[in-house]
């Protein structure tokens, strides 16, 4: 190195390369505390103003919006980790906003970067006055979302076109796990908007049985005090959910309750895309009855994975439908649409067996409308949620035992904590109902339960695990 020059060594982690790689417009980073993602989004931004390119002069010249909530956080945290990473090139300006300059004249570099919180919607105001390259949101689960809105709408303006323009424009974001009713969550997960990518790093600790051990694949250990360790000193004292969102890298729940798959983990049984069907092998359907009737749909690999690859659910917000309409209008076409030619093996609730008006169960009028379905084996409680629970404490090699399609939205909330057991208002120790909250997410989850049923029948069938008693007779053939 010769003299005068200053050496940055930063590597980044799989995750954050994803991320440098990436050209997308909007940019989103979550992950566990500890995880590097603030220092992978400074340098990403570093990065960006070294490779744009030339102006009329010679000079590459960009200018970034760096926000945080409120400016204490923005001081003690965002500017902090700015300054330990670039601060012996950076000249800072304490006034109002804060801003820091990198000039580097034999790269013919030119970086401004304005750092602004947006405590009061007079801040946001302040923030439509800029004209910025790009931007980057400090712990977006923090900042509403008008704030990302309104930067959207400043980036891409410097330089101006007759000076060359940006070489890339967008938006930066980092955040530890929110809510799953946050706007994060409904963008990255359920309706992800054209040209935006988000990047999910992977748990620090991995949770076996009651005990948390590291995980192999986690990112920038080397890089924290101790090590593995100093997750392992966060744990102790810590409540269930504080774990699951900054160690274990989880959304966080926004239900009230006690979960009933608290084996579930998302960034480990929801699959990354959505799955698509294995031709080769049957289906396994699952059906849930009343007003709000849903199906779920599962496939078994080969390796013994169980898959949710899908779900047909009735908006509970309105009147309801009944199991005819439902299997006639809702998933027989569906059937015939997405699956064609796939056989399916179909399972329902047992209490399907009561009768209607006209002397018909729900197996029957299924039956009769083309989508012939059987009772389950039981509808005990404990008997369904081992149908899903045995396969989320396995691993089949280098994946998981248990799998959720995104597009299985409302079965995967639920998992995470929408279906479950309702708190008991009393005073001392926190106490539960020992049945389901019946709730928007308790019919397509206990659908899931009667499809996993259904694939240990096909087990017992063929001899493999022992049959066990049936609660009610079957009413119809093998599908």
């Amino acid at each position: 190195m010769a003299d005068g020059e200053l050496a940055i060594r930063y590597q980044a982690s799989r995750t954050c390369a994803r991320l440098h790689a990436s050209d997308a417009f909007v940019r989103a980073i979550m992950g566990p505390i500890g995880s590097g993602k603030s220092v992978g989004c400074v340098m990403d931004l570093f990065g960006r103003g070294l490779r744009q390119r030339q102006g009329p002069d010679g000079w590459r010249r960009s200018r970034w919006g760096v926000i945080r909530q409120t400016y204490p956080e923005l001081k003690s945290t965002t500017i902090r980790t700015f300054q330990a990473w670039l601060g012996a090139i950076a000249d800072f300006r304490w006034d109002s906003p804060i801003t820091a300059r990198i000039t580097l004249p034999a790269e013919r570099v030119d970086m401004e970067f304005v750092f602004l919180a947006v405590e009061r919607p007079d801040d946001i105001k302040k923030l439509l006055s800029l004209e910025l390259t790009g931007g980057f949101i400090n712990e977006a689960r923090e900042v509403p979302k008008a704030v990302l809105d309104a930067l959207t709408g400043r980036v891409g303006r410097y330089p101006a076109t007759k000076d060359g323009g940006p070489t890339w424009s967008g938006v930066l974001l980092d955040t530890n796990p929110p809510d799953t009713d946050h706007w994060w969550y409904r963008l990255a997960e359920e309706d992800v908007p054209h040209g935006w990518a988000f990047f999910r790093q992977p748990a620090a600790m991995l949770k076996v049985g009651t005990v948390y051990v590291p995980n192999p694949a986690a990112e920038n250990i080397a890089n924290l005090p101790g090590g593995y360790d100093y997750y392992q000193r966060l744990i102790p004292g810590k409540t269930a959910e504080w774990i699951k969102v900054y160690v274990l890298g989880d959304y966080g729940s926004s239900f009230d309750g006690k979960p009933i798959y608290p084996e579930y983990v998302d960034n480990i049984h929801c699959a990354d895309d959505v799955l698509e069907p294995m031709r080769g092998l049957p289906l396994y359907l699952g059906f849930d009855y009343g007003r709000t009737p849903a199906c779920a749909v599962l496939q078994l690999t080969p390796r013994g994975q169980l898959r949710i690859i899908d779900e047909l659910v009735v908006d509970t917000a309105g009147a309801g439908m009944g199991i005819r309409a439902f299997t006639r209008d809702v998933v027989a076409p569906h059937l015939a649409t997405e699956y064609q030619g796939m056989p399916y093996i179909s399972r329902g609730d047992p209490s399907g067996v009561a009768k209607d008006g006209n002397d018909l169960d729900c197996f029957a009028i299924q039956t009769e409308v083309g989508v012939p379905t059987q009772p389950a084996i039981t509808n005990a409680p404990e008997a369904r949620r081992d149908a899903l629970r045995k396969y989320m404490l396995r691993s089949t090699g280098d994946e998981p035992g248990f799998l959720v399609s995104p597009k299985a939205q409302m079965i995967r909330r639920g998992l995470m904590g929408g279906f479950r057991y309702k708190r008991v208002q009393v005073t001392g120790d926190e106490r539960y109902q020992d049945v389901p909250d019946k709730n928007k997410f308790s019919h397509p989850c206990e659908a899931a339960e009667y499809g996993g049923m259904a694939t240990l029948e096909a087990a017992q069938l063929s001899g493999t695990v022992k049959a066990q008693p049936r609660s009610a007779p079957r009413s119809a053939g093998w599908t």
